[in-house]
């Protein structure tokens, strides 16, 4: 955020952080750490779980979004926003805490947040072209990360194991995902005027209504131990900064994408240390 005030980094320079991230440094991570861990039969729940939270979250803000009278460009960045976790956010704190088990599980769970992302950018996009939407949403799908948590699990599955030489640059390379990660989150941040209960609104149903679905959800599927703790902390993540990216590209509220997401972020400051102690 310093180097945000200073000039040092704009809006490009985030940009860049999170494409080398997405492109490079997260999907070595994951090479480094899913084969190498052990995945128990309820570590499969969690996506299941993080498919729940997104189909609940999209009802409830959609509801919401109808109820306050929002036009569709606000509409779509409320769903968007809080149907879309920001599970880079909690990254760092689940590392420290848990270690590559965590992560592994944090892995799982991310799963259907980068489909939902692919669902929604096709589903908000301004143009009515099916080539267009098509194309969207094949490069989405085919993305580095997710490419690589699927080779990462069947690695896993067949005890397959990168050579030492291979582990050592990955782990390397993996290693710079999480400073990238914040200081591209501190590059990022932008509050602007929005509509208070619009604001409001939003913050609630990503992450109130995230922390109460993940302890249900938790509950009902009888999970303990990391499975629970990984549950609560990703469902009450803040929301992810896809939205503003996608508010820029479809022409949606800029102004309100960018502030919903910093105004999450800064509220999960106070949160996620505080869910780090109970759970």
């Amino acid at each position: 955020m310093v180097l945000r005030k200073l000039s040092v980094f704009d809006d490009y320079a985030a940009d860049v952080l999170f494409r080398l991230v997405h492109q490079l440094t997260l999907p070595a991570l994951l090479l480094s750490v899913l084969p190498n861990v052990v995945i128990s039969r309820t570590m499969f729940l969690l996506p299941l779980i993080s498919t729940l939270v997104i189909l609940a979250t999209i009802a409830s803000a959609t509801l919401a979004g109808k109820a306050y009278g929002m036009n569709n460009n606000s509409l779509a960045v409320l769903v968007s926003g809080s149907s879309i976790m920001n599970l880079g956010f909690v990254m760092p704190f689940i590392q420290s805490f848990y270690g590559d088990d965590g992560l592994a599980r944090l892995f799982l769970f991310g799963i259907p947040n980068g489909l939902s992302a692919c669902a929604i950018a096709t589903t908000f996009s301004g143009r009515e072209c099916w080539v267009y939407k098509k194309k969207l949403a094949i490069k989405l799908m085919v993305s580095p990360p997710l490419l690589t948590l699927i080779a990462a699990l069947l690695m896993n599955a067949f005890g397959l194991h990168p050579a030492p030489i291979a582990v050592a640059v990955l782990h390397s390379i993996g290693g710079l995902t999480i400073p990238l990660i914040l200081l591209g989150l501190g590059a990022s941040l932008r509050i602007a005027k929005v509509t208070p209960f619009h604001l409001a609104a939003a913050i609630i149903l990503r992450m109130l209504l995230g922390l109460a679905l993940g302890v249900w959800l938790a509950n009902l599927f009888h999970l303990e131990g990391l499975d629970r703790a990984i549950t609560v902390l990703s469902a009450s993540a803040p929301a992810g900064f896809d939205i503003i990216r996608l508010a820029s590209i479809e022409k949606l509220d800029r102004e309100y994408a960018a502030t919903f997401a910093a105004s999450c972020m800064i509220a999960s400051m106070l949160l996620v240390p505080i869910l780090l102690t109970i759970f």
